[in-house]
């Protein structure tokens, strides 16, 4: 169990943590304003940037306000609403599932790790999340907005599989500026990750692998 020191110094870790994004969503809004004054970006790869900006922002505060659990809350539905409008969100997609109790689609954000014919979904927030219990019962899924979705077949990867591809694929997202921070403390994973990091982590973090059918 961990002292009450020990505790005080992660809560303080995590909210200078937590700072760091919201300052990073500041740079990037003045950032982005700048552009737009010089008239250097196109329209919609600057809406793209300047939003992601304000959802570092807007996260930061909500989760010191309100806490994890509200902060990823209203930023999923926020993120979800844009990402049905077409706006890019970097590498946040649209996960539809069927539920499997309901049958009917369940739609939230996920981070998409991969690209073409290689792709893996990570439960970075919750091992538990309503959407990784319907997608392990149903073992097919789609991704993106309604008007352009893209069906999958999904794999639950074993411990020692997902530990390697949290090591390969997302370990590289780790020290980026952006987002970096926000995954590094939903993994529970530091700067600098060791095998028994991934593995630990891999334990409580499933991952699934996509493949469109042929």
């Amino acid at each position: 169990m961990n002292s009450t020191k020990d505790l005080h110094a992660e809560t303080g870790s995590g909210h200078r943590g937590i700072t760091a994004v919201g300052g990073l969503g500041a740079v990037l809004i003045a950032v982005h304003l700048a552009i737009a004054a010089a008239g250097a970006a196109a329209l919609w790869d600057w809406l793209g940037g300047l939003l992601a900006g304000l959802f570092l922002v807007a996260f930061a505060a909500v989760h010191v306000l309100g806490g994890a659990r509200l902060g990823h809350n209203v930023i999923g539905r926020a993120v979800a609403v844009l990402l049905r409008a077409g706006v890019p969100l970097g590498p946040v997609a649209l996960l539809t599932v069927s539920g499997r109790r309901s049958g009917l689609p369940r739609t939230n954000p996920v981070d998409v790790f991969g690209s073409g014919e290689r792709r893996w979904i990570v439960a970075t927030h919750s091992g538990e999340a309503q959407w990784v219990r319907n997608l392990r019962a149903a073992g097919r899924a789609s991704l993106g907005a309604p008007a352009a979705r893209t069906d999958y077949t999904a794999v639950e990867l074993s411990a020692d599989r997902a530990a390697q591809i949290l090591k390969d694929v997302v370990a590289p997202r780790l020290s980026r500026p952006f987002g970096g921070s926000v995954l590094r403390r939903t993994l529970g994973l530091g700067r600098n990750p060791t095998a028994a990091d991934f593995a630990r982590t891999a334990a409580t973090h499933p991952v699934f692998e996509l493949t469109e059918p042929r």
